[in-house]
Formats: structure tokens, sequence, C-alpha cells
């Protein structure tokens, strides 16, 4: 009854589906296999198993777990599955590489039983008398009496499952010698090939973690690089004067917009970055910048570490041009200064002096003997 109860609450839903999306009911493949999961249940319930072969079409209802399929999809790239999704990922990725070494493994397998089947489990006159070294016998057949029960019984030394008390000992209590070999087979097997399986598992996990970090990494970067141009056209539409500048007054104006703060948080700036990317931009110190510079520098900012690191450098070389200009300005200014200074001074030795004693500030220099005066004799006028 109860069952028939969860029937009629299937078929009900079905119907309000259909009525609901009609042809579009069709063209989803989950509703189809929902409409067949369905309708091979309710057949079953209704007619097979009423006359004695019920449950014939149950094994219909297991494709009813193919619907975790999208939810998986969806959840892959949700933070808090993501590290299970890597694991699976990096499971699915090593697939191939996990074949090979299970290859090697079973040929090594193979090859050392054939080795311990002939000196253990056929050396009856080693290990057929007496008891082992716990005061009982051990059976030798039991774990390497053939090939498939060596085998087996190396796998379980591999693992490190109850090898030494199990197995080994017994083994070294008949015959020391052999406690090189079952030392060399741990190595190489348990040490060497377990542990390449699981380097293997782990270098494509995180590969795949790493893939997903660059898409993830791209799309925020195409969030960004979209918020950046929604953010341009929301400042053209601000500008009132149309001329494809705008002022840090009207920046902050449309700051004040909910939407702008949203797309400022987006691309990952606040007020205050904004205001230092216009005091950089504005070489000439106007109060206003070309939009067509400021949503290039956005762009370079969100394009990724390179061009950021390519935007930061234009900006500091833009700012040092700037600085540069203001010292070519003032050494413009001292040399006017210097100049003036240069001018008032001979203005000041030739007429200032001149007049208070007589002196110009040249020098004479006296005429050598024989040169049609005399020497020593004082210019004329002295």
């Amino acid at each position: 009854v109860i069952e028939g109860c969860f029937y009629i609450c299937f078929v009900v839903e079905m119907g309000i589906r259909l009525h609901a999306r009609r042809a579009a009911f069709f063209r989803d493949v989950w509703d189809v296999l929902d409409l067949v999961v369905i309708l091979a249940a309710v057949f079953d319930f209704l007619f097979l198993v009423p006359a004695g072969v019920g449950g014939q079409m149950r094994f219909f209802t297991v494709l009813r777990a193919l619907r975790v399929v999208p939810l998986v999809t969806m959840l892959r790239m949700r933070r808090a599955v993501r590290e299970l999704w890597f694991i699976l990922g990096g499971i699915s990725m090593s697939a191939k590489a996990l074949g090979w070494v299970g290859i090697v493994i079973v040929m090594v397998l193979y090859v050392c039983s054939i080795f311990v089947t002939v000196e253990i489990g056929q050396n009856s006159a080693t290990y057929g008398y007496g008891p082992s070294y716990d005061g009982e016998v051990w059976p030798h057949d039991k774990y390497f009496g053939s090939v498939l029960q060596s085998m087996l019984t190396l796998f379980q030394v591999m693992t490190l499952d109850g090898w030494c008390d199990d197995i080994v000992r017994h083994v070294v209590f008949r015959q020391p010698v052999m406690g090189l070999f079952f030392i060399l087979f741990i190595f190489v097997m348990g040490f060497g090939l377990l542990n390449i399986l699981a380097g293997i598992i782990i270098e494509n996990t995180l590969a795949a973690a790493a893939v997903s970090d660059r898409k993830l990494e791209a799309q925020e970067a195409e969030a960004k690089k979209q918020a950046v141009e929604t953010l341009v056209n929301v400042l053209i539409k601000s500008d009132a004067d149309r001329t494809g500048e705008i002022s840090i007054e009207e920046m902050r104006a449309a700051y004040q917009s909910k939407n702008v703060q949203i797309l400022m948080e987006r691309i990952g700036l606040s007020i205050e970055e904004v205001q230092d990317i216009f005091k950089l931009l504005d070489f000439e110190q106007r109060g206003r910048i070309e939009l067509i510079r400021f949503a290039e520098s956005c762009r370079q900012l969100v394009g990724g570490t390179k061009r950021r690191d390519l935007a930061q450098v234009e900006v500091t070389v833009g700012a040092l041009a700037q600085n540069l200009e203001r010292l070519d300005v003032q050494f413009a200014k001292i040399e006017t200064d210097i100049t003036d200074l240069t001018r008032m001074a001979d203005h000041f030795v030739h007429n200032t002096v001149r007049v208070l004693t007589g002196f110009d500030g040249s020098v004479k220099v006296p005429l050598k003997p024989g040169s049609g005066r005399r020497a020593g004799s004082l210019p004329p006028g002295r």
C-alpha cells in the first residue's frame, strides 16, 4: 500500500511537469529519463506483481542515480568540494600510469611466485616436519602450494599485512637465507612501486588543482574585464560635458551610485585606489584625465600579473616624468636667476665701482721694454 502511494505521488508529479512544460519536457533528457523510470515502475507494480513475476522492471529505477550527474557538475567548482573533485580528477588522470604500474607489479609477483613456490611450497623436506619457531606446525603448502597461492601470499607481504609473524619468520626459521629475498622484495615492491603509485596520484591531483585554479583565475579575470567595460560605460554616461574626460569630483559623484560601488568591488578597487590612479595619470595637473586612459589602466590592472606589473611600471614612469618636468621647470628658473645675478654683477662693476673709484674692473698689462715707451713710465693722465 505504501509503495502504491509513492507511485501515485510520482505519477501526479510527472503529470504536473508535463502540463507545465509541454513540448519542452521531451527536449530535456533528464525529464525523459524520469518518465521512463516511472512508467517502468508503474507497469511492474500494476501488471507484473499481480502476475507473480514482479520485480523484473525494478532495475530501471537504478537509472535515477544518473540524476546526480548535473549536481556533481554544478558542485565541482564549489570551494567546499573542490578538494574532493581534485582527488577524483587526479585518480582519473592517473588511470593510464596506474595501469602500467599494475602490469609491472603483476609481472614481478608472477616471477617471484614461481621462485618461492619451488623453494618453499614444494620443499617438503625442509618445511614438512616438526614445529616452527612458535611451537606449532606451519602449513607452508597453504601459503606457497601453487603459483596463485604464492602470488596472493607475496601480495600480502608487499602490503605489509601480517607479513612478519605469519609468513617471513616461519620461512627464516627454516631457511635464513630467504630473509634476504623477502627484504629485497619488500624494498622493491612495498617501498618502491607502491610509493610510485602514491606519487603518481599526488602529482596528477596537484596538476588537476593547478588546471582548476587557472580556469578559475581566467573566469575571474573575464568577470573583472566585463566589470571594467561596464564601469567605463557608466562613467561615459556620467560625463555631462561630453568631453571624453572626467574629473575627480565627477568620479566621486559616480561612486555614490550603488551600481558603481558593486562594479569597483568586482574589479577589486576602492575609491582611495581610484583616486591614487587618477593622481598618477593626471601628469599635467589639470584635475581631469581622459576616460580612455583611465579605462586602459583599469584593463591592465585586471589583466593578470604581467599586465599589472606593466601598468605599475607605466604609472611609475609617468610619475617620474611628472617629477622630472617639475625639476626641469625649477632648473630653468634657477638658470634665469643666475643670468639675472650675473647681469646685475656686471652692471655693478662697470658703473657703480667706476664712479666711486675710477676703476672699471679691468687690468692693464705693463708694456715690455723697447716697445716705444720707457719701462716704468706712467700712462698718460697719471
